[in-house]
């Protein structure tokens, strides 16, 4: 029983992970599956989960989430090759020399701005990208472990929760709604949800910035940490190198994240956001302009359209389009050429960059295979729709009329086991679309809202999954470290609801 117990505390994340996995299974052999013809709610059979379909259920999720994997493995390969570079470490020392005794002022420009990008950009994912930067950064400026995770990944949670232009759940999940006969868009209750953003951040490093203070007093305790750093950096071997050419490649690489997954002009399926054409226009003369165009044996050849990711016979959509609607494996094409570059800038020998890459890769195995316990759990949502189903349970609480707590209980529970929030939607969009006007808007809030609060504490989700895996937090710390936020943001998303249906 103690090698259990001392199991347990050194596989924290495993267990709860675990728990939730086991809870849907369970919960496969007894809540039958269901589906909804708008407001009517159609039963359907038990979709028992068996033991062979566990073991499936990871194949199926390696097979359909290898884009995400890919992209994950080449930004470790990309650190592993540039945390080896002089030009990277001294670049880590100089901007945490700047940062000491600024530390407060670190923490919440970088918590707005994560934040903030997590807010509007169309992939969340992207910013792990940069997550590793800021981790090594505020480790080296004294943050202990907890803060340095809260500043970074934790203030992702933030920009999800008060989601306005961007990610890519809220965008499915607005669309799936339309397909129910709602007329929610994108922007609906976009006020609303902005000053949700702005009062969560303020709320979260409320308790952030107390924590930081008490922490930098024991700077003895948070260097001993600094050895649990991934990427920690080993001593500058040349002083003769520079920085400047890993900081404007690091500054390239934000450029393109913020250019490709800003949704500049309108959403991928077609929704109006911000009406900037220029960049649709600027790829649309790149790849058709005639200045671009080989002309051999009357036989016309778009040289840019060609090289960049042209659609082929049997694929319809480019690889390389426009910005703002970037996929990630476009973005990891860049990603590998900086790679590239910098070993090139830093003279490294082809072989040392192969055992770079391959160690930064090994890093992120662990957060990867967390991030598949996610999917399953979609996988098994997916084989059998259970949620339907406890969400007509929930409505007859309230006689199937909308009543705003009853909608938050069954956002948090929807929330709670699905990692794919546009999923969520599809499942739903019968039941959601069927409310209209204020109503339909209000569900559409506290949906969005609500799944996004829930992502700070549930153990399926994606981008909390990664960072305590990437980091080695234990679930039992982030939770007693984030529950005064939890709860204190629950009651005031709560009173909003409430006043915005009453009065």
């Amino acid at each position: 029983m103690e090698k259990l117990k001392k199991m347990f505390e050194e596989h924290n994340l495993v267990k709860f992970v675990s728990i939730v996995l086991l809870a849907l299974v369970i919960g496969s052999w007894f809540i039958p599956s269901g589906t909804f013809s708008g407001s009517e709610f159609i039963e359907g059979d038990y979709g028992r989960i068996g033991l062979v379909h566990i073991f499936y259920a990871f194949t199926f999720a390696i097979q359909n989430f290898s884009i995400q994997l890919g992209f994950l493995a080449m930004v470790g390969m990309f650190y592993g090759v540039v945390t080896k570079t002089d030009g990277y470490k001294k670049l880590i020392n100089r901007l945490a020399k700047f940062g000491k005794g600024k530390e407060i002022i670190f923490a919440l420009v970088i918590s707005l701005i994560v934040a903030a990008l997590a807010s509007l950009l169309n992939n969340t994912m992207i910013l792990f990208v940069f997550m590793p930067f800021l981790v090594t950064l505020l480790r080296k400026m004294g943050f202990s472990k907890m803060n340095a995770f809260a500043t970074t990944f934790g203030s992702m949670l933030v920009g999800i929760l008060g989601a306005t232009y961007g990610t890519e759940g809220l965008i499915g999940f607005a669309d799936y709604l339309g397909y129910g006969g709602s007329e929610v868009t994108l922007t609906t209750e976009i006020l609303i949800r902005g000053g949700v953003l702005l009062l969560s951040y303020i709320l979260f490093n409320f308790f952030n910035v107390l924590s930081l203070k008490n922490s930098l007093e024991n700077k003895k305790k948070n260097a001993e940490e600094d050895n649990d750093d991934a990427f920690k950096l080993d001593d500058v071997k040349s002083k003769r190198a520079k920085t400047w050419p890993t900081a404007v490649l690091m500054i390239v690489l934000f450029i393109f994240a913020i250019l490709g997954f800003m949704s500049w002009n309108m959403t991928s399926t077609g929704v109006e956001t911000f009406g900037i054409e220029i960049f649709d226009k600027f790829h649309n003369w790149l790849m058709t302009d005639e200045w671009f165009i080989l002309n051999i044996n009357d036989t016309e050849y778009p040289i840019f359209d060609i090289l960049f990711g042209a659609s082929l016979p049997n694929m319809s959509y480019e690889l390389a389009p426009a910005f703002g609607s970037w996929y990630l494996f476009t973005y990891s094409t860049v990603l590998a050429f900086v790679t590239l570059l910098i070993a090139i800038f830093s003279k490294m020998k082809f072989s040392e960059l192969l055992t770079n890459a391959w160690d930064g890769l090994s890093k992120f195995v662990k957060p990867m295979l967390f991030l598949l316990f996610a999917y399953v759990a979609f996988v098994f949502l997916y084989w059998t729709p259970i949620i339907p189903t406890i969400t007509y349970w929930i409505s007859k609480i309230s006689g199937g009329l909308f009543n705003p707590f009853v909608t938050a209980i069954q956002a948090f529970v929807g929330g709670f086991f699905n990692s794919d929030f546009a999923y969520l939607g599809y499942t739903l969009n019968g039941y959601l679309g069927s409310f209209a006007g204020t109503e339909g808007n209000l569900v559409y809030l506290i949906y969005s809202t609500i799944y996004g609060l829930v992502q700070f504490v549930t153990p399926l989700s994606f981008y909390l999954l990664f960072g305590l895996a990437y980091m080695d937090v234990k679930y039992t710390d982030w939770i007693k470290y984030v529950w005064k936020f939890f709860v204190g943001m629950l009651i005031c998303l709560l009173v909003i609801f409430a006043l915005l249906t009453y009065l």
